[in-house]
């Protein structure tokens, strides 16, 4: 009898062991069992969510260091960016960005905000549509202006796609500004050597370049405004442009050394 007793409480020991052991031991959640199952992954790939805080410290750890890694990388190249998350949230901003404030940029903790109230509300919607897993998701070019109209920078907002066979990374897009600065006029010496204009038309298109009105020209060279009228003439007929705006675009789109 002692031993049959024996042998139930051994029994009931080892059955209260493997509840004692069952409970310690946290169950995956049945949603994410759900979400993985639809996008193919194995059972064996929730050992992670066994433990969620931890597991939530470690990707949140990782979004940030992806963040800062895009945002420094870009400002190596010169180009000031913010990484954004795909509730909008800015994960990520390089100095070049934040230097930006105030003139462009109005908020960076929190919701971006920009200071052009018209560009401010289209890069709010477009970060707001940031869709991280579409294929057809595209680029988008934000004029930002001054309070006078003035074009002072392009927003560009690129979404960055997640990877197959990866966790959501939490990072949706990358906002880069691009202020416009005006560049200097070509010499005339070039523009002699790459139209084939004379010295005087050279610098009629020097002028024409520097967004300088025919009588400012005139008036600059001590000639008659008829005679800037002439040579104008001459140099869109050499540089193929149609009219004196068409001729300044294309002279100030020209990337040359100066002599």
């Amino acid at each position: 009898m002692a031993a049959a007793g024996d042998g139930v409480v051994s029994d009931r020991l080892a059955a209260l062991k493997r509840r004692l052991a069952d409970a310690r031991e946290p169950r995956p959640d049945a949603k994410a069992v759900a979400v993985h199952r639809k996008e193919g992954r194995r059972p064996a790939d929730l050992s992670l969510l066994h433990s969620r805080q931890p597991f939530a410290t470690l990707l949140a750890a990782r979004v940030k260091q992806q963040a800062d890694a895009f945002a420094e990388t870009l400002a190596a190249v010169g180009l000031p960016a913010a990484v954004v998350g795909p509730c909008g949230e800015v994960l990520a901003v390089n100095k070049r960005f934040t230097a930006l404030a105030p003139n462009l940029v109005r908020e960076i903790r929190g919701p971006l905000r920009l200071t052009d109230p018209v560009a401010d509300r289209l890069v709010g919607q477009a970060v707001a549509d940031l869709d991280c897993a579409s294929l057809s998701a595209a680029a988008r070019a934000i004029p930002i202006r001054t309070s006078n109209g003035k074009l002072a920078a392009i927003a560009h907002l690129i979404v960055v796609k997640r990877v197959a066979g990866e966790p959501l990374s939490g990072i949706c897009g990358i906002l880069i500004i691009v202020p416009m600065r005006p560049r200097p006029a070509p010499s005339p010496q070039i523009l002699q050597r790459l139209f084939g204009l004379s010295p005087a038309e050279a610098r009629v298109a020097c002028g024409v370049a520097g967004r300088q009105t025919l009588d400012a020209i005139a008036r600059d060279f001590g000639i008659s405004r008829e005679t800037v009228r002439s040579q104008l003439k001459t140099v869109l007929a050499k540089t193929g442009a149609k009219r004196q705006l068409d001729l300044a675009v294309l002279l100030s789109c020209l990337l040359l050394p100066k002599l």
